[in-house]
C-alpha cells in the first residue's frame, strides 16, 4: 500500500518537482535543520538516522527507488527529527518547501496524498514495534532480506543480495541486536538458504525457503 501511495504522491507532485543528484555520502539534511526538500528517489538509497547522546548512530529508515520522504517538517513546521544521507549515488525528484506550499494551495489532493502516506508510515512503525517484541529473531531477519529480493524471482535463478548499509546498521534498522542478526544469518547459511559472499553480500540459494522463514512468526501470539 505504501508503494501505491508513494506513486500517487509522485504523480501529483511532478509539476512542482525538479531533478537532482546526490553523491554517495552526501547529506540531504541534518537533524535539526529547518530547511529541506521533499525527495522522491529514482535510483540509489538513502538512510535516515539519529545520533544518540552516546555518540552512536541509529538507522531508523532505509529508502530506495520509488520512496517519497522528507516532507514531515513541511506539515508540522518543526525541524527535521533525523539526518538523511545518501548511501550511494542518488538521482531524485525534489520539491522545495515553497513549491510544496504552492502545490498545497493549487491542489489540496497533494496534501491529502502526503498525509495518507505519512499515516501509512505511522502504521508501519506500530507494526515494527510489535514485531520487535517477538522473541524469534529469524523471521524478522528473513523478512528484511526477503524484502530485498527482486520481483519475480524464479526457482533456480542466481540471486545476490547486498545490504544497503553495514550489517550492524541494518540490524538496528529492523530492530534486531547485531549479535542476534549474525546468529540468524549463520542459521540461514547452515540451512542452505543463503551463502555468505562477504560482510554485506549473500547469495540466496533458496528464495522460497527464505520467504517461508520470513513467515514463520506471522501467526505466533
Amino acid at each position: 500500500m505504501t508503494a501505491a501511495l508513494a506513486r500517487e504522491a509522485r504523480t501529483l507532485l511532478a509539476p512542482y518537482a525538479r531533478g537532482r543528484t546526490f553523491g554517495a555520502g552526501d547529506l540531504l539534511w541534518r537533524e535539526g535543520d529547518e530547511s529541506g526538500t521533499l525527495v522522491a528517489i529514482e535510483s540509489g538509497r538513502v538512510k535516515i538516522y539519529r545520533v544518540l547522546p552516546t555518540g552512536s548512530a541509529v538507522t531508523i529508515y532505509l529508502f530506495g527507488p520509488g520512496d517519497v520522504f522528507g516532507f514531515m517538517p513541511f506539515l508540522d513546521g518543526r525541524p527535521y527529527p533525523a539526518t538523511a544521507q545518501a548511501l550511494d549515488d542518488v538521482t531524485a525528484l525534489v520539491v522545495s518547501r515553497s513549491d510544496l506550499l504552492l502545490a498545497f494551495q493549487r491542489d489540496p489532493q497533494v496534501a491529502f496524498a502526503l498525509v495518507r502516506l505519512l499515516a501509512t508510515r505511522l502504521r508501519e512503525a506500530f507494526d515494527r514495534i510489535e514485531r520487535s517484541s517477538i522473541p524469534e529473531v529469524l523471521p524478522r531477519v528473513a523478512s528484511a532480506l526477503a524484502s530485498l529480493l527482486p520481483a519475480g524471482v524464479r526457482p533456480g535463478a542466481l540471486v545476490v543480495l547486498e545490504l544497503p548499509v553495514r550489517a550492524r546498521e541494518f540490524a538496528g534498522a529492523i530492530g534486531v541486536a547485531p549479535e542476534s542478526f549474525s546468529r540468524a544469518i549463520t542459521k540461514l547459511v547452515g540451512e542452505r538458504v543463503l551463502h555468505r559472499l562477504g560482510p554485506r553480500r549473500y547469495q540466496v540459494l533458496d528464495p522460497a525457503a527464505l520467504r517461508r522463514a520470513a513467515g514463520a512468526g506471522a501467526h505466533e501470539p
